[in-house]
């Protein structure tokens, strides 16, 4: 094995936001938590302990060098697991697995060991649940009954919270379950509440009879899955209205295209696939693994041809291909079965990030006819390559092992049962400095909170450049962006600039859903990719992307609308208004020695004119009442819990008490709305309001409510706005955007993901 110090080194070009992420999660520490490894040491080991599976001393060496140099360069990254572990002796360098779930309590419990364990290493887990009998069914050995797959969903995820994966992050899961199992409907809601499962994505598996049968207004029959008798049926049309109702309002479950999978799965002769991984871009068979990395598809764009360098990505699809192999070669996995199946298929999946940074600097809007083509031939290109190199090793060091029983047999020798994936590519498109994967730009600016609490807007380079070229660059402009606003808005912003920096929001879904297609023809596994939806989009656009991606050959497909997460946080957080604030206090202030007015309690009316809504979260119902003054701004609220007596009954009172009081003296729906909503405690969970699917207490909802009803646009007491595109980091704070399946946070690396 060549010695890490032995490669020659030279200095990667990485962002401040990509150093810090590379301190925080990637980079050695010592026993006292100090960071011993610069960013190119780290490169060093992994290239040294990837390396060393090469046959050779000297083909070791060479290809140390080759591979830290294609790492350096930053065109080519391998997955998380592979950074943080090559060379450390410890985890593993694979981020998918899948494992099976039979129809016996041994395997249900073998599997949750086997889990563990897994995301002990540093892995993420697929499993379908669609082996297991229907919840009620009888269990002849101890003459009960079955408890279905979403308890042992359930399960799992007690599992997973046990476990933080390879010490780095929350386990990562995807449950899949057939369309025609007897219980998909409670599949399909078993994350509704917003509390359950939180560590899976979940998808139904479809089926081309089911598709077709939806489109016909067929029948389609449920089945027993240990030997397919009848279980009734169901209407195929109807079944599909309320998974699209599902993922409209929560974002799952996503669909999976299992006869889509299948018709591309290299070795039929060992089983079909029925699962994925966490995201949904590496369907495998039970126990296996997939080894994967990405191109940076900016850094191959020549600005003086005008053109991508299509030889320099070939070569470096060459070397990343060997790469991945090599990795395979030098992998350690807790499991013998894991090890046997990884050995036996070695399936290892290159992909692509920074594709939208590639369509800005080509000029080439991304709903545009011109970006599918070349995202195709982009595809097709690594692919080629993939499998020429694939090829080259089956000769150099073996084929596959069930190469003889696979798809290949008696045509290329690959080295490799599957060569291309389109992966997520989170965290390490920060280290790169490139758009994640083949999405498009998720925001242009936003706002930075810096370590001394100061607030500053940041712009995409790439944007300020040309809008300073073009003579629109205002701050303003780049404030309001910040804000939330979007180009699409702004009249100051000529048209085709709007178009080629559009952003997620701003594309049409079915130029989403045309994008993963398009790379979908040239990838051997699947491509993870979000088709993110406005707030205003219908059950229908939901929908018609379902059926569009099964249309076009797209493998899986999931959507995410604005909103639908359970708890909404920051999207662009927002400065307080200086100017504003300085005129208010020259309108109002007083000397320091004038005394400071008496408080005013202002009183309502002996009769007001007052609103009653009745409300319903988690199991908890209730009635609010809201009184209001003349000018019908609200004065007073009565809150009344079904349980009477309880301890949510009695705070109910004691705050709508104190809120009536506060209303009454001069304080604002608005100011109390922004201390009180997103307050989280029992009860909490779905409500009976479209308008607000899910609340994290009664309070929360109460209030939200009110909101609404006024008026009031949110807003948070340090100046913040609310988002509708995700999550809070439970690092830094800073919004996680939803993408690629995956929530993650652009400023710190943090990722729910494996």
């Amino acid at each position: 094995m060549v010695a890490a110090q032995d490669i020659r080194t030279s200095a990667v070009a990485l962002t401040e936001n990509a150093r810090t992420v590379l301190e925080r999660r990637y980079l050695l520490r010592d026993e006292r938590g100090a960071v011993v490894e610069t960013p190119e040491g780290m490169l060093a080991r992994v290239a040294s302990a990837v390396a060393s599976g090469e046959v050779t001393e000297d083909a070791r060496r060479t290809w140390a060098q080759r591979f830290y140099d294609t790492m350096a360069s930053l065109r080519f990254l391998p997955n998380s697991p592979t950074l943080m572990n090559a060379g450390t002796g410890r985890g593993t360098l694979a981020a998918c697995f899948v494992l099976p779930v039979e129809d016996s309590l041994e395997s249900i419990m073998a599997t949750a060991q086997a889990t563990a364990m897994v995301q002990k290493y540093g892995g993420g887990t697929g499993f379908t649940f669609s082996h297991l009998r229907g919840i009620g069914e009888p269990i002849a050995s101890t003459h009960g009954s079955a408890c279905g797959p979403v308890s042992v969903l359930q399960h799992y995820d007690d599992v997973s919270r046990l476990v933080t994966q390879g010490g780095k992050r929350d386990g990562a899961n995807m449950g899949i379950l057939r369309v025609d199992h007897p219980d998909v409907r409670a599949f399909i809601h078993a994350k509704d509440d917003g509390v359950t499962a939180t560590r899976f994505n979940i998808s139904i598996a479809v089926t081309d009879e089911f598709m077709g049968l939806a489109a016909d207004g067929g029948l389609l029959t449920l089945r027993d899955p240990r030997d397919g008798s009848p279980r009734g049926t169901v209407d195929a049309a109807a079944l599909l209205d309320e998974i699209t109702r599902a993922a409209w309002t929560t974002g799952d479950p996503g669909l999976i295209f299992l006869d889509t999978i299948n018709r591309t799965n290299p070795t039929p002769a060992l089983g079909d696939i029925e699962a994925t991984n966490p995201c949904g871009e590496v369907p495998l068979l039970p126990w296996e693994a997939c080894t994967l990395g990405s191109l940076n598809l900016a850094l191959f764009w020549d600005d003086t041809a005008h053109d991508v360098d299509w030889e320099a990505l070939r070569e470096t699809a060459r070397v990343a291909t060997r790469f991945l192999d090599d990795v395979v070669e030098v992998n350690t996995f807790p499991l013998q079965e894991i090890t046997d199946a990884v050995h036996g298929n070695r399936k290892i999946g290159l992909g692509v990030m920074g594709f939208a940074d590639l369509l800005i600097a080509a000029g080439i809007p991304y709903a545009s006819d011109e970006a599918l083509a070349l995202g195709r031939r982009l595809a097709e290109t690594i692919s080629a390559a993939a499998d020429e190199t694939s090829a080259a090793l089956g000769e150099e060091k073996g084929v596959f092992p069930n190469w003889e029983r696979s798809i290949y047999a008696n045509g290329p020798k690959y080295r490799n049962a599957t060569r291309t994936c389109i992966a997520p590519t989170g965290t390490i498109a920060i280290i790169a400095g490139a758009s994640s994967g083949i999405e498009p730009l998720f925001s242009l600016a936003h706002y930075r909170r810096m370590g001394d609490g100061t607030i500053l807007p940041e712009a995409s380079e790439a944007f300020r450049v040309v809008a300073r070229e073009r003579g629109f660059a205002s701050d303003e402009l780049f404030d309001d962006l910040a804000h939330g606003d979007h180009l699409e808005d702004r009249d100051d912003v000529p048209e085709d600039v709007r178009r080629r920096f559009a952003t997620a929001h701003e594309i049409a879904p079915a130029w989403h859903v045309r994008m993963q297609a398009a790379f979908q023809q040239g990838t051997d596994l699947a491509v993870s990719k979000t088709v993110n939806l406005p707030a205003d989009a219908t059950v229908d656009d939901v929908r018609n992307v379902y059926v569009l991606a099964h249309q076009l050959g797209c493998k899986g497909v999931t959507v995410y609308r604005d909103g639908s997460r359970a708890v909404q946080v920051l999207a662009h957080e927002v400065a307080e208004d200086v100017a504003a604030a300085s005129h208010t206090h020259e309108e109002h202030s007083t000397p320091s020695t004038t005394t400071a007015p008496a408080p005013y309690r202002r009183h309502l009316p002996d009769e007001r004119e007052a609103v009653t809504h009745k409300f319903r979260v988690g199991d908890q119902e209730g009635y609010l009442t809201v009184g209001m003054f003349p000018d019908g701004k609200p004065g007073e609220v009565f809150m009344k819990m079904a349980k009477e007596g309880s301890t949510v009954s009695g705070l109910m009172d004691a705050v709508a008490m104190l809120t009536s009081v506060a209303l009454q003296y001069g304080v604002s729906l608005e100011q109390l709305a922004a201390k009180l909503e997103e307050t989280r405690f029992e009860p909490y969970g779905v409500t009976a309001n479209p308008e607000i699917p899910f609340a994290t207490s009664v309070l929360d909802y109460v209030f939200r409510w009110m909101r609404l009803h006024f008026g009031i646009e949110a807003s948070l007491p340090d100046g913040t706005a609310p988002s509708l595109s995700g999550l809070t980091c439970p690092d830094c704070g800073q919004q996680l955007q939803y993408a690629e399946r995956c929530l993650s946070c652009r400023f710190c690396g943090y990722s729910k993901c494996a």
